[in-house]
């Protein structure tokens, strides 16, 4: 029959769910719609994240690939120097082979001064460049810029430096035919300053006359920056508004998208907000590549200032400040278009979340509705049926629990004759020895009273047993205050002759300390255990046998395994007890068998496989502690054996439940 909250409990089944499936369904619509809010702001920071990313790596991807034209094309200034250094001369070598084959028969110095003059008025370079000729010796021919030199002996010249210049390369044309190198000059509009040129000479054997040029390199450097400016950076766009400005470290603007600007100074340019743009794009290149951002000046498209984020660059050496940005208006534009991108798809997603909940609410409701009907017509054989089985479980546990006792009994039997065996050969022995010597008028009262009093004291002992092995089957189930010696001499007692008739030693570590906790039930545990460990020698070649019991005091549970809030319950601290023997161990095979219920590895003549099963429900669930079991090594007599290890972990107070 059932009982009225069951009752209650089909009828809120049958006619809730309208209500419930109606909550849910509004639940999960506000949360749907709440977690899709949240979902497009996120959506939205990481559009806007990625849009910055993927821009700094585009001005960032733009900028370091124009500086590496720089350095590639600047790598190749030398090269190129040289090259048109060495196109030059051959030029000149070839006027003067042309008309040394014309006037081949013309005397020699007649035939110079139509070479000299002939060569006298030619520059290139804007200018800047000439030919100048020397005889091998060091005699000058030809020098267009300081015509005093020519013919006179120029070997004894020096430079800056006091070096010989020119008596070097006369010892170098002894052995080559051409020169490439550098020597200090001076500059025309300059002559008070000496320059870094780059000289480029050819032999020509025919009339041992050495042809050269050459290029300051300061300004050809110069023409290069241009020519780079001017052909790879001033050039280059990408997408809308992308271009590549250069400054200089002096503030001078040396390339830019608004060609007014090139050349011009711009160091005091500040934006807006009072950042002093170009200035802190000196500073940044000077610091090293990384990004600035602030109001630029023009955004092409527009025309107008913009707030920009730009990618800095420096080449010290040339003291220029490379750069490419960004602009913001450009984000948000493209935020604006992904923003009405995900509120349409967020509304559409609401839609047909709102349309699919109706639709699942309908069916739901249909279903709750034969649910409770179905519910209705079996709770009741269920009710029977978990009552029946709960009735066989509790039934079994009995049965057990008496199996337990019973063997745990026939044990204790063994026991007492064990421990009545030797006081009652003792009674016997002395009551038949007084019988003898009365009979032969030899017995004294001294004698008599001391045999007298042995067989009291004898059973009194026995008496004491008796009692002992009482309290062990007592069946009241009290919790009582006990210290851990007296546990331990209580397990002892009772197990004392076994150990003795089977010649085991027993080694023990007590810390005394009290707990409160169901005696009978926590003595009888360790008994099974006790009693295995003295099982586990039979059969077995071990001369040296020991079981060692150690009972100690944890303030904290320190098992690996133990999990505290399910095996202890009391903050006072934990009670850690160890029994070990030296008897070979478990097989692994076995270990995770040994607390079944009816499993075990006796003979079945010898054994039900009950007490160990019946020792872990007891620390378990009735004295609320923690039970397992282990292989472990023990030293006994230096020697090392493998054994069984129980451990067991117990609340100082156990509590009901």
């Amino acid at each position: 029959m059932l009982i009225k909250s069951e009752k209650q409990l089909l009828n809120f089944i049958k006619y809730s769910p309208v209500i419930i499936i109606t909550l849910i369904a509004v639940l999960i619509n506000i949360l749907i719609y709440v977690q899709n809010e949240e979902n497009f702001q996120k959506d939205l920071k990481i559009y806007k994240k990625n849009y910055i990313e993927s821009k700094k790596r585009l001005a960032k991807f733009q900028v370091e690939k124009a500086y590496k034209d720089i350095l590639r094309e600047r790598k190749n200034i030398e090269q190129r120097l040289e090259d048109r250094l060495k196109t030059r001369v051959q030029e000149a070598y070839n006027i003067i082979e042309n008309l040394h084959e014309k006037y081949s028969y013309l005397e020699e110095k007649e035939l110079l001064n139509i070479i000299k003059e002939s060569l006298r008025e030619i520059r290139f370079n804007e200018g800047r460049g000439y030919f100048y000729l020397a005889k091998s010796n060091g005699i000058s021919i030809l020098h267009p810029i300081t015509p005093e030199y020519e013919n006179k002996d120029i070997s004894n010249i020096k430079d800056s430096s006091g070096r010989y210049v020119y008596k070097d390369l006369i010892e170098h044309f002894k052995t080559q035919n051409e020169y490439f190198g550098e020597i200090e000059a001076v500059k025309p509009s300059f002559p008070n300053k000496k320059f870094k040129k780059v000289t480029y000479m050819k032999l020509y054997k025919p009339l041992s006359i050495v042809i050269g040029t050459g290029e300051y390199k300061e300004d050809f450097i110069d023409e290069m920056k241009s020519h780079i400016i001017k052909e790879y950076i001033q050039n280059l766009r990408y997408g809308k508004n992308g271009y590549v400005f250069i400054f200089d470290y002096d503030g001078y603007q040396l390339a830019h998208v608004k060609k007014e600007y090139i050349g011009k100074q711009r160091i005091n340019l500040v934006d807006s907000k009072g950042f002093m743009i170009t200035k802190e794009i000196i500073k940044q290149a000077k610091k090293g590549p990384g990004f600035i951002s602030y109001i630029g000046s023009i955004m092409p498209e527009t025309g107008e200032p913009a707030y920009k984020t730009t990618y800095i660059i420096g080449i010290d050496d040339w003291g220029w400040a490379i750069g490419s940005g960004f602009y913001n208006l450009d984000m948000l534009r493209y935020l604006e278009t992904k923003k009405k991108e995900l509120r349409d798809m967020n509304n559409e997603s609401l839609r047909n979340t709102f349309f699919i909940s109706l639709i699942l609410c309908a069916i739901l409701i249909a279903l709750a509705f034969y649910v409770s009907s179905i519910l209705e017509n079996f709770f009741t054989r269920y009710h029977e049926r978990i009552e029946n089985e709960i009735q066989e479980n509790r039934k079994k546990d009995m049965v057990l629990y008496q199996q337990s006792k019973m063997a745990s009994m026939g044990e204790m039997l063994g026991n007492i004759a064990h421990q009545w065996r030797q006081p009652l050969s003792s009674v016997s022995t002395i009551a038949s020895g007084t019988r003898i010597q009365k009979e032969l008028g030899m017995l004294e009262d001294q004698e008599f009273y001391k045999g007298m009093e042995t067989i009291v004291n004898t059973t009194k002992h026995l008496s004491q047993t008796i009692d002992d092995f009482r309290e062990f089957f007592d069946p009241n189930r009290v919790k009582e205050q006990i210290s851990t010696q007296i546990l331990y001499d209580k397990a002892i007692q009772l197990i004392s002759s076994r150990l003795t008739a089977k010649e085991i030693e027993l080694k023990a570590s007590i810390d005394n300390a009290a707990l409160i906790t169901y005696e009978n039930e926590l003595l009888q545990g360790l008994m099974n255990i006790l009693n295995n460990a003295i099982d586990a020698f039979e059969d077995k070649n071990i001369k040296s046998k020991v079981i060692e019991f150690n009972i100690k005091y944890e303030k904290e549970c320190k098992m690996p395994n133990c999990e505290i809030k399910e095996c202890t319950q009391g903050k006072e601290g934990y009670i850690l007890i160890t029994i070990q023997d030296n008897a070979g161990g478990i097989k692994e095979e076995n270990m995770d068998k040994i607390f079944d219920a009816y499993f075990t590895t006796k003979h079945k003549s010898q054994g039900t496989g009950i007490g160990l099963y019946m020792t872990y429900e007891i620390i378990n669930k009735h004295l609320k502690g923690y039970i397992s079991v282990e292989n472990s090594e023990i030293i006994y007599n230096k020697e090392n054996y493998k054994g069984a290890k129980f451990t067991i972990i117990l609340p100082t107070k156990v509590q009901e439940g």
